[in-house]
């Protein structure tokens, strides 16, 4: 009986934030991002890391840290849906690359999850700003399938994987048809084909073992990373514009019942009743407006908006890792062009929880992860920023390298002027 009750407090130490305060967030403008909807002059009180009440005026008896958030707004803490935080530190110095390889061996195996560098000073870059997750996913590669991404906190106590293999990610369209040789014609028969032969493997792969031969298009172990898609553990996001090209991978994921989410997605608003029937997410840049080729002549502001109307769950990113935070300023953009601005959170913090599976994740309520930004005005407004950023129950340092260096020649400058006037 000691043994077990020994285990279970181990147990309940691991789990709980080493250095998780109790917090009393007072007088804020709580946007719930549930039926609730937003609460003015309310309270939220952490502790050990979750969010434990949600009302106005709480009286609360332990000994908790107040924090007063007059005037100001309080939201869940922000997803980057899509992005290379960790994986990237200049994109135009290789060795600090880390999100890609030319190997052609590896697709839908590659992982790049051995490769995160959470001393990367997009992190703290991004933190400050109100992100405090981010799906960090893998680029280009020579195949159609590029691999698996994984969910990361960017905290500054614990940085860690917040979830492994989110996602496997693919592509579609003009960049597909490059690789299939020319044609989407051959992008898809090798998308479906993959399936089929991993759907198959999963039923048969005692026969398949190390050493053995085999006949598939893919290698074995990508075709076994498929496994989790064709379970619907994960979803199959696919980088596509076009509006055919879109429903023609609505047909395919209904041809092997898989989870199907569509990034990139510029002409998406004219396909958005036939994504919504399926059930298929989108992922979005809202500040998307000129067409970047042929496949996406239609792209339009207007197009969250009329996804939206339609039912379509929205899922917002800039398609950035440096400034993966200016999502905020795509969303409010969106709301300009007749999203409900609430619909624009939540396409930035639970929606993309959703999606890609993060439990206890992008709402304030009772139970939930105390990832919470204070801001100093609407958080949809480009002139707001983050007061205090918490990362479950953790009150994050706003210091990044970028600030740092604001501060330094901010003091220089005073020095010169004050020099100047003398």
């Amino acid at each position: 009986m000691t043994r077990i009750l020994l285990r279970i407090l181990c147990c309940f130490l691991v789990m709980t934030p080493v250095y998780a305060k109790d917090y009393l967030i007072k007088n804020a403008t709580l946007h719930t991002l549930t039926s609730t909807g937003v609460i003015k002059n309310a309270d939220i009180y952490v502790s050990d890391g979750f969010i434990m009440q949600v009302g106005r005026q709480l009286s609360i008896r332990t000994k908790h840290q107040i924090i007063d958030a007059t005037n100001k707004h309080v939201t869940p803490g922000l997803i980057a849906a899509w992005s290379q935080i960790g994986l990237e530190e200049i994109s135009a110095a290789e060795s600090t690359v880390d999100h890609r390889t030319t190997l052609s061996r590896y697709g839908a195996s590659f992982n790049i999850a051995p490769a995160l560098n959470f001393k990367s000073t997009l992190i703290p870059h991004n933190r400050t700003q109100g992100l405090t997750r981010a799906i960090v996913a893998p680029t280009e590669g020579e195949k159609l399938y590029q691999g698996m991404g994984v969910a990361i906190s960017l905290s500054n106590i614990q940085p860690e994987l917040s979830q492994e293999v989110i996602a496997q990610f693919a592509r579609y369209g003009d960049q597909g048809a490059k690789i299939a040789g020319g044609s989407r014609a051959a992008a898809y028969m090798d998308l479906d084909l993959a399936l089929q032969e991993a759907d198959y493997l999963r039923n048969n792969r005692s026969q398949y073992k190390p050493g053995h031969d085999w006949h598939f298009s893919l290698s074995v172990g990508d075709l076994d990373s498929l496994k989790l898609v064709l379970e619907k553990k994960i979803p199959l996001v696919v980088h596509v514009h076009r509006s055919d090209d879109i429903l023609t991978l609505i047909n395919l994921a209904k041809k092997h019942h898989i989870r199907l989410v569509i990034r990139g997605a510029a002409e998406a608003w004219m396909v958005a009743n036939e994504l919504a029937l399926a059930k298929v997410p989108v992922i979005i840049d809202p500040l998307m407006n000129i067409p970047s080729s042929f496949e996406s002549l239609a792209i339009k502001l207007e197009g969250p908006a009329m996804l939206n109307e339609a039912g379509v769950k929205l899922s917002f990113s800039n398609m950035s890792s440096h400034n993966a935070y200016l999502v905020r300023q795509s969303a409010g953009n969106a709301v300009t062009y007749g999203l409900p601005a609430e619909e624009a959170i939540k396409a930035m913090t639970i929606n993309t929880a959703e999606i890609f599976g993060i439990k206890n994740y992008g709402t304030i309520e009772l139970g939930m992860e105390a990832d919470l930004v204070i801001w100093d005005g609407d958080p949809l407004e480009v002139t707001s920023h983050a007061d205090a950023v918490l990362i479950k129950g953790v009150k994050q340092s706003m210091v990044s390298r970028a600030s740092r260096l604001k501060d330094r020649f901010w003091d220089l400058s005073n020095i010169t002027n004050k020099a100047y006037v003398k």
